[in-house]
């Protein structure tokens, strides 16, 4: 029986709505894609290219007349101790200060046999090999 005999019957068949799935999936596609174009602030950040060699961060040269080793990657950490210019160490690891990289800058760990800790970048020039760095300290040697 067809809907135009139906009605004639009395009995109403409401219209097939086909059109209601696909719209209630572009709805739930919609708001995913808006959730996911918010503004919000990125846990992650990017650290400035490096020179980088195969394994590694590279070698550091310490550039300053001193630098102060701190215990952790911030200036807001205590003095572990000091380094004199001259010294070169092998960059181990590299971290954003925690007031982020415009405010605090970046800090490399430092290791030695009896010291450990964190140089800041301002006190530093990084090199892709230790030769380099022991190479661009000649003339500050001299001084």
């Amino acid at each position: 029986m067809n809907n135009t005999s139906s009605a004639r019957a009395g009995i109403l068949r409401p219209p097939e709505k086909k059109g209601i799935p696909r719209l209630l999936a572009l709805l739930i596609l919609a708001s995913v894609l808006f959730a996911g174009c918010s503004k919000a602030y990125s846990r992650f950040m990017k650290l400035p290219p490096d020179p980088s060699i195969a394994s590694g961060l590279g070698w550091a040269a310490v550039t300053s007349a001193y630098a102060n080793v701190k215990e952790g990657a911030g200036r807001s950490y205590g003095d572990a101790g000091v380094v004199r210019r001259g010294t070169v160490f092998r960059c181990l690891t590299r971290k954003i200060d925690p007031e982020g990289q415009e405010a605090g800058g970046l800090w490399y760990e430092f290791r030695e046999e009896s010291l450990e800790g964190w140089i800041h970048s301002g006190d530093l020039s990084i090199f892709s090999s230790e030769e380099q760095a022991r190479g661009a300290l000649g003339p500050l040697r001299q001084e």
